[in-house]
């Protein structure tokens, strides 16, 4: 379970409400204008971009605790994405003036956020430098440590890898039928192994 970015109590002191959304519903669209802040609750949800083609793009999945969407929120602009729920789910939703006056009255949520979205751009920049010139196995190691580095509870053993084969691809620029064959090739190299279905990642050497 992830901490709370910013607690509860106050989403509601400053005028919060929870929004819930079904699996596969979207919370706002791709070109819709950011006036509201919003953090998980409970579930996930995934920021999704299209192509002229309808492939799919997944920009982020963000768990319990975590916000999304802030830079077009705090800059007044379009959403250069959509945000889907993965599973049922909830999020907290504080209007713009009142979470800027959270953020005023609270300058170490301030400072929290400013975190997150420098930790955010290493992480978009990284993905951005794998996608244009790594292979797919290199990228796929690349973004399996990431997440396991950023995961508190993750510990420093072997790490359960928390997304699908499609998510993967996903967030990688891959198809899920290169991942299929490259996950199968790491796992003959020893890096990872198959529990259940799911990868468990023993990391590069």
């Amino acid at each position: 379970m992830s901490a709370q970015m910013i607690p509860e109590a106050l989403f509601q002191r400053y005028g919060a409400r929870v929004v819930a959304l079904a699996k596969g519903e979207t919370l706002f669209d791709q070109a819709t204008t950011a006036n509201s802040f919003y953090q998980v609750r409970t579930g996930k949800l995934k920021m999704v971009s299209y192509n002229e083609q309808g492939r799919e793009f997944v920009q982020g999945l963000f768990t319990e605790g975590q916000s999304f969407g802030e830079p077009p929120f705090f800059n007044d602009l379009p959403y250069p994405a959509a945000a889907v729920a993965v599973e049922e789910s909830t999020v907290w939703k504080c209007g713009r003036e009142g979470f800027l006056r959270l953020l005023a009255e609270h300058p170490d949520i301030h400072l929290a956020i400013t975190k997150v979205l420098s930790g955010r751009l290493i992480y978009k920049s990284m993905m951005l430098a794998e996608i244009a010139v790594e292979e797919a196995e290199h990228r796929l190691a690349t973004l399996i440590d990431y997440f396991r580095d950023n995961d508190a509870s993750a510990g420093h053993g072997a790490y359960r890898v928390p997304f699908t084969r499609q998510q993967l691809a996903d967030m990688t620029g891959l198809r899920v039928e290169t991942v299929v064959r490259s996950v199968k090739a790491m796992e003959q190299k020893g890096v990872l192994e198959i529990e259940d279905g799911k990868i468990v990642w023993h990391g590069r050497e």
